[in-house]
């Protein structure tokens, strides 16, 4: 559950102590960033059993009826609507938030993972969010500059060939010694 949680709530998306290279201004945007999120979106569904006056009303997910007394959760943020425990999960990656934070956009549940997502690139190397106005995007992900490096000698890789092994990237010097066949 732990790990689940972490997952789904990543500490470093609103806590700058996870973040110490971050510059003073990355820091700003940090806290700024993290203060409107909470502000705005930040919920946790409660489960509770289903209502009378709610009886027979439909999953807001998956449209299936709820009936008084069966299990269900409610999302403050989202108005009186209620949910099956296993519908309420992160529109993105699915994972269920029953009792846990979920953030709202656009009437849709997100785990701050993914909600944090749609508003920042997320560094494929440290896992933290870019607030960087420059970032790299290869292989269909984004790093730090600083983070673009090859993964046996950590020289920079920005505007260099590279070969991605295991998902890291890997210079052409490093990988035509250690890995290529003669």
């Amino acid at each position: 559950r732990a790990r689940a949680l972490l997952q789904q709530l990543p500490p470093q998306d609103c806590d700058e102590r996870y973040c110490p290279e971050l510059a003073e201004e990355e820091r700003r945007q940090l806290r700024a960033f993290s203060a409107h999120r909470r502000q705005e979106a930040l919920g946790q569904g409660l489960a509770c059993p289903v209502p009378g006056p709610c009886h027979g009303c439909p999953c807001r997910k998956c449209g299936r009826r709820l009936n008084k007394g069966d299990p269900g959760v409610s999302a403050s943020r989202l108005g009186d609507q209620f949910w099956h425990p296993s519908c309420f999960s992160c529109h993105f990656c699915h994972q269920q938030l029953v009792d846990l934070i979920y953030f709202q956009q656009d009437g849709r549940i997100y785990c701050g993972r993914h909600h944090a997502e749609l508003f920042r690139p997320r560094c494929a190397s440290c896992d933290q969010l870019i607030f960087m106005e420059e970032c790299i995007e290869a292989e269909g992900r984004r790093w730090h500059l600083e983070h673009f490096c090859c993964l046996e000698c950590d020289e920079p890789l920005r505007g260099q060939r590279y070969v991605m092994r295991s998902g890291r990237p890997c210079c052409r010097g490093c990988f035509e010694s250690l890995f290529a066949e003669p």
